[in-house]
């Protein structure tokens, strides 16, 4: 039996941050995938699940903290989207530990 969704509060303050609606954090994730040859085709509502915690298959996370470095001028890890599951690994090897 699955677990209750935990609304995923870390994207949320990222993309308030970054002063980002869903559609525009999809639409920067669409062309970044299109850029590396994976073409997406993510909108709000895509968006709107990630914040009520479904997380995306890699390297959906990676693309997404991409996106949010770039507009925030700061380096933002897969791990602080609260997009890859707790203990998952993330690119460069460690572990995401229990905070998500």
């Amino acid at each position: 039996m699955r677990s209750p969704r935990t609304p995923n509060q870390a994207l949320r303050i990222l993309l308030a941050e970054a002063g980002w609606s869903g559609a525009r954090l999809a639409r920067e994730v669409n062309a970044l995938g299109a850029a590396q040859g994976t073409p997406y085709h993510y909108d709000r509502t895509t968006v709107a699940h990630w914040l009520t915690g479904s997380r995306p298959r890699p390297p959906v996370p990676q693309l997404v903290a991409q996106a949010l470095s770039r507009r925030l001028d700061r380096r933002v890890r897969a791990e602080d989207t609260g997009l890859l599951a707790p203990g998952r690994p993330s690119p460069d090897g460690e572990s995401t530990g229990e905070g998500g």
